[in-house]
C-alpha cells in the first residue's frame, strides 16, 4: 500500500511541477519535450502508445497558438469521457453531461472567432481530438513491463540548451507515466478513476492559485461547468448503480 501511496502522491507533485513549468515556457513547448515520454514508451507499448503518441503531438502543435489556461483546461475532458462511456451511463445523463460539455466548447470556440479570446477555434478543436485519443490510448492501455531508457538522455540537450522548463516538463510526463503504471500494477488499481479527476483539477487549480498566471473568466467559467456537470453525473451514475434492483 505504502508504494501506491507514494505514487499517487508523487504523480499530485509532478503535475504541479509540469504545470509550473509549462507555464514558464510561456507556451513556447519544444515537440522534443513531448516525444520524450513517448519514445520511452514506444518499444512495449503497442498499438496504445501510436495512438498516445498521435495525441500528444496534435496537441503539441497546438500550444504555441493557445492560451495557457485552455490547455490545461481541456484535460478536464479526459474524466468525462470516461464518464460518458462508462459501463453504468444512463442515456439521459448522458445527453446531459455531453450537451453541456458542447455547449461551454462551443462557447469558447465562438469567443476566439470573434477575436474575444486568444488562440484560434480550429486550435481549441485538435486540442479537444487529442485529449480523446489520449482516451482512447489509455482506455486500452497495458502496463509496459520493460521501458527503454535512452530516450531520458535526450532531456540533457534540453537542459544545457537553456530549455530547462521544457526538461522538467518531459521528466514530469514521463515520472507521471511511471508513477500511473505502478497504481495499476496494484492492487489499488481502482483508485485510477479518482486521479483521473484529480489530476486535471491539480493541473488547472496551480495556474488558478499561481499569481504568476492569468486565467481568462471565460475559460475558468467553461472548466468548472464542464468539471460540475461531470462530477455530478458521475455521481448520479453511481447512486443509480447502487440502487437495490425490486
Amino acid at each position: 500500500m505504502l508504494l501506491a501511496v507514494l505514487s499517487i502522491l508523487l504523480s499530485f507533485i509532478l503535475v504541479v511541477i509540469g504545470v509550473l513549468a509549462f507555464g514558464i515556457s510561456g507556451g513556447q513547448l519544444p515537440l522534443l519535450a513531448l516525444a520524450i515520454p513517448m519514445l520511452w514508451l514506444i518499444p512495449q507499448g503497442g498499438v496504445a502508445t501510436w495512438v498516445l503518441l498521435v495525441g500528444m503531438s496534435l496537441f503539441g502543435l497546438t500550444l504555441d497558438s493557445q492560451p495557457l489556461s485552455l490547455s490545461i483546461a481541456v484535460w478536464t475532458l479526459f474524466p468525462v469521457l470516461m464518464v460518458v462511456f462508462s459501463r453504468r451511463k444512463s442515456i439521459h445523463l448522458v445527453v446531459f453531461i455531453v450537451s453541456v460539455v458542447i455547449a461551454m466548447e462551443a462557447g469558447i470556440m465562438a469567443l476566439q472567432y470573434e477575436g474575444k479570446l486568444n488562440g484560434s477555434a480550429y486550435s481549441t478543436f485538435l486540442q479537444i481530438l487529442s485529449v480523446v485519443l489520449v482516451w482512447v490510448a489509455a482506455r486500452s492501455w497495458k502496463p509496459v513491463n520493460r521501458n527503454a531508457w535512452w530516450p531520458l538522455v535526450l532531456v540533457i540537450p534540453l537542459w544545457i540548451g537553456g530549455l530547462q522548463h521544457a526538461a522538467l516538463v518531459a521528466l514530469s510526463i514521463t515520472g507521471l507515466i511511471v508513477c500511473l503504471q505502478s497504481v495499476s500494477r496494484s492492487k489499488y488499481r481502482d483508485w485510477l478513476p479518482m486521479m483521473s479527476w484529480l489530476l486535471p483539477v491539480i493541473g488547472f487549480s496551480t495556474l488558478i492559485i499561481s499569481p504568476k498566471f492569468e486565467v481568462p473568466t471565460s475559460i475558468m467559467v467553461s472548466w468548472l461547468m464542464i468539471l460540475l456537470i461531470g462530477w455530478v453525473t458521475d455521481f448520479m451514475m453511481q447512486v443509480d448503480e447502487d440502487e437495490p434492483v425490486d
